[in-house]
C-alpha cells in the first residue's frame, strides 16, 4: 500500500510521540508499505514543528525536528505533487497533500483534516482508488490496534 501522511499526522508521529499517528508511520515504514512524501508536505511538517506551542508540548528541539525532516525524506518516495482541480479543496494549503497523492499513486491519504472528509472530496479522491483515513481508522485498516 502506497500512503500518503498530511503533516498534520505526521506532527504527531515525531520520534517522541508514543499515540496512534507514531504507531501508523512506524507500521508503513517498517515495509512492505510505501511512504509517499513531497517537497511542500517535509516543508510544511518543518514549520508545523517549530511552532512554539508545539515545540513546548513535543520538546523537540531544532535539531531533532530536522533530523525527524530528513529521516522522512531519506524513507520514502518523494514525489512532485500533481495538479489539482481549481476549488476542489476549501483551503489552498490543502492542494500540495491531494497532489502528492495523485502523483505518488496513493491509495491511502492519512490526515486529520475535516476538509478532507468532505463528500466532494471524498468522491474524487475515491474515483482515483484513494481512500481518505485519519490515522486511528488508517490503523485498524492495518488491523492493528489504535
Amino acid at each position: 500500500m502506497r500512503v500518503v501522511f498530511d503533516s498534520n499526522v505526521l506532527a504527531r508521529a515525531h520520534q517522541r510521540a508514543h499515540g496512534p499517528a507514531r504507531r501508523a508511520l512506524l507500521h508503513v515504514i517498517a515495509g512492505p508499505d510505501i511512504l509517499v512524501l513531497s517537497r511542500p508536505l517535509l516543508e510544511e511538517l518543518e514549520r508545523v514543528l517549530a511552532y512554539p506551542r508545539l515545540v513546548k508540548r513535543s520538546g523537540l528541539t531544532s535539531l531533532d525536528v530536522g533530523e525527524f525532516v530528513d529521516f522522512l525524506a531519506q524513507i520514502s518516495t518523494v514525489v512532485t505533487p500533481a495538479s489539482v482541480p481549481q476549488g476542489l479543496l476549501r483551503d489552498e494549503s490543502d492542494v500540495p497533500v491531494l497532489g502528492t497523492a495523485f502523483a505518488g499513486r496513493a491509495d491511502v491519504i492519512c490526515t486529520r483534516d475535516a476538509d478532507f472528509f468532505e463528500d466532494r472530496v471524498q468522491d474524487f479522491a475515491a474515483t482515483r482508488g484513494i481512500r481518505i483515513l485519519n490515522d486511528v481508522e488508517l490503523l485498524s485498516s492495518l488491523t492493528i490496534r489504535p
